[in-house]
C-alpha cells in the first residue's frame, strides 16, 4: 500500500489486492470494505487511533486508523447492533439480536457477558467516565450497568415500545432515551426516575444525543426530521427538515457548533446546530446510513452503512 499527501490537498493512492480501501472523492477520504452485512454501528477510540464496528453478520472489527486495516476480529453472537469504545480502557462493548451485551479485549481476546435484557439491545453506550455502561432494549426497558464488574445496577421502565436510543448527558447525571412509542424521556441516571417525557415526533425515535455543554438534546425519527430540544424545559427548539426518509442517526460535533444525521435516503447531512441550516450533504452510501461518528478532535467523520461498508469523511 503507498499512501502519498500534498499540501492543501489530500490524495490517497492505495494499492493494494484486498479490497480494504479505497480512494473515491474529495470529501469521503477512503472505504473501509471487509463485512460481509450491513454496519450497524461505528465508534472511535478515545485516542483516535482506532475505529470499531459491529455489523448483522454478528462480528467486530478493529480499525487501524491510520493504515486502514482490519487489526482483529472478533465473532459474537447474534446480529450486532450497536458498539461502543470505553473512554478508559481498551475495551469494546456490543449490544446484540439476542440480547446479551458483550464486552470485549481485543488485547487479550477475552469477553465478558451481560445478561439481563430480554429482547434485542438497540442501543449502547458508556458513561463519560468511563465506569457504567448504558443499554436500551426490544423489552421496553433501559439498564445502566458497572462496566468493570458487569454488574446490573438499575433498570428504567415507562416507555410502551421498544426502546431505540439511549444516551447520557456529559456529567453522567442524566440519561434521554428514545422508543417507537415516539416519545423522549429523561431520567435520573442515578435512581432510575422518569423526569419528563418530550412529546413531538410523529413516529419512531430512532437516535437522541445530548450537545457537548448539556443545554440541549437532538433527537432523530422516521418522521424524517430532527428536533433540537432544550434539555431542561423540554421545550422543542428547532425542527430541522431536509432527508427524503426515515432519520436513523444523529449526534452533535465535539464543539457542539454542528449537527450530524444518517437517514434511509442513504445521505449524510451536516447541520449548523444553531440555525437548524443544511450545511452539507454527503452522498456515496448505496444504502442506508445506520452510524455516525467524529474522531475525538472533529477532524474525520465515519459512517456505517446497510451497504456494508465504513466511509472516512473529512468533517473539517
Amino acid at each position: 500500500m503507498i499512501l502519498k499527501r500534498s499540501s492543501g490537498f489530500t490524495f490517497w493512492v492505495l494499492l493494494c489486492t484486498l479490497g480494504m480501501a479505497q480512494r473515491v472523492s474529495a470529501e469521503e477520504l477512503y472505504t473501509l470494505s471487509k463485512h460481509s452485512g450491513p454496519v450497524r454501528s461505528v465508534a472511535y477510540s478515545y485516542d483516535g487511533i482506532q475505529i470499531v464496528s459491529g455489523s448483522s453478520d454478528g462480528t467486530l472489527k478493529l480499525w487501524d486508523e491510520g493504515s486502514h486495516r482490519v487489526i482483529k476480529t472478533s465473532v459474537q453472537g447474534g446480529l450486532i447492533l450497536s458498539v461502543a469504545y470505553s473512554p478508559q480502557r481498551k475495551r469494546v462493548s456490543a449490544g446484540s439480536s439476542d440480547g446479551i451485551i458483550r464486552i470485549w479485549d481485543p488485547e487479550s481476546g477475552v469477553y465478558r457477558s451481560l445478561i439481563g435484557h430480554t429482547g434485542t439491545v438497540n442501543s449502547l453506550v458508556y458513561s463519560p467516565e468511563g465506569s457504567r455502561i448504558l443499554s436500551g432494549s426490544d423489552d421496553r426497558t433501559l439498564k445502566v450497568w458497572d462496566a468493570h464488574s458487569g454488574r446490573e445496577l438499575v433498570t428504567f421502565t415507562g416507555h410502551r415500545g421498544y426502546v431505540l436510543a439511549v444516551a447520557f448527558s456529559p456529567d453522567g447525571s442524566r440519561i434521554v432515551s428514545g422508543a417507537v412509542d415516539n416519545t423522549l424521556k429523561l431520567w435520573d441516571a442515578a435512581g432510575g426516575e422518569a423526569l419528563m417525557t418530550l412529546e413531538g415526533h410523529e413516529d419512531y425515535v430512532r437516535s437522541v444525543a445530548y450537545s457537548p455543554d448539556g443545554s440541549r438534546i437532538v433527537s432523530g425519527s422516521d418522521d424524517k426530521t430532527l428536533k433540537i430540544w432544550d434539555a431542561e424545559s423540554g421545550r422543542v427548539l428547532k425542527t430541522l427538515r431536509g432527508h427524503a426518509d426515515h432519520v436513523r442517526f444523529v449526534a452533535y460535533s465535539p464543539e457542539g457548533t454542528q449537527i450530524i444525521s444518517g437517514s434511509d435516503d442513504k445521505t449524510i447531512k451536516i447541520w449548523d446546530g444553531e440555525s437548524g441550516q443544511v450545511l452539507k450533504t454527503l452522498t456515496g452510501h448505496e444504502g442506508t446510513v445506520y452510524s455516525l461518528a467524529y474522531s475525538p478532535d472533529g477532524r474525520w467523520l465515519i459512517s456505517g452503512s446497510e451497504d456494508t461498508t465504513i466511509k472516512v469523511w473529512k468533517a473539517e
